[in-house]
């Protein structure tokens, strides 16, 4: 459900796949009237009391897309002040201190989306991933290995493990794990793994084939949420030919 929700909608690094939680869980919010342009509406004067969670949450995101992460944490606090049990304001708080870099932080607001929804794949997912962004390889690895028979997460979470191995230098491992990858096929994680592989040993002009096929296959979204790891280590974007 709410791990579904994010992987459908979610675009680059954990930040914006909390975004896209909410985004879809939500209803829009309450409005006098619509905007006569396309400029976002304003988010000023909305600390009313009365203001809902939801409601408070809807600004949070307007407030991300705007990248003001400070205003956008005040709303999403008092998001979680009126509503402890909310999951999803916990997911985008978590995606705010990934995003800062402040770990430990996001790891005990993905840990408190676990305490309330222990089959929250998406949190287990971003605590491996924080660990990942901190090339703490060997300490991602198991739990992304735990979501390989995750539905919506398996073909990622085989993804990240081929990824731990590559980037720790377990060679001959990751090795196997591409081929076992490329016999089962039709995951972006054949793609995906191939241009790594290829740009961990030096051929760019290889990954940006795979790289390219990915992008014919599949959508922006998804091709974000894989290339990320790429991007966060510096491997992409490749130079222009």
């Amino acid at each position: 459900m709410y791990a579904s929700r994010m992987l459908r909608l979610s675009a680059f690094f954990v930040i914006n796949l909390a975004w896209a939680s909410v985004a879809q869980a939500q209803q829009p919010a309450p409005a006098a009237s619509a905007p006569a342009s396309n400029a976002m509406p304003s988010v000023s004067g909305t600390n009313q009391p009365s203001a809902s969670p939801a409601f408070l949450l809807h600004e949070a995101l307007q407030l991300l897309q705007q990248k003001q992460l400070d205003a956008a944490l005040a709303k999403v606090n008092a998001a979680i002040q009126l509503d402890p049990q909310n999951v999803d304001g916990y997911g985008i708080r978590g995606g705010i201190y990934a995003s800062q870099k402040q770990w430990d932080k996001a790891g005990q607001d993905y840990q408190r989306i676990i305490q309330l929804d222990a089959n929250n794949g998406q949190a287990k997912f971003n605590l491996s991933e924080i660990l990942f962004l901190q090339k703490k390889y060997d300490s991602a690895r198991p739990g992304f290995v735990a979501l390989e028979q995750d539905r919506d997460l398996k073909d990622l979470a085989t993804y990240k493990v081929f990824l731990c191995d590559l980037f720790a230098g377990h060679e001959d491992v990751a090795a196997k794990e591409l081929t076992s990858m490329d016999q089962v096929g039709s995951g972006a994680s054949v793609y995906f793994g191939k241009a790594a592989w290829a740009l961990v040993h030096k051929k760019p002009e290889e990954a940006r084939g795979w790289l390219a096929s990915a992008a014919s296959i599949y959508s922006p979204n998804k091709f974000k949420l894989y290339s990320s790891s790429l991007y966060e280590l510096g491997y992409l974007p490749l130079p222009p030919q």
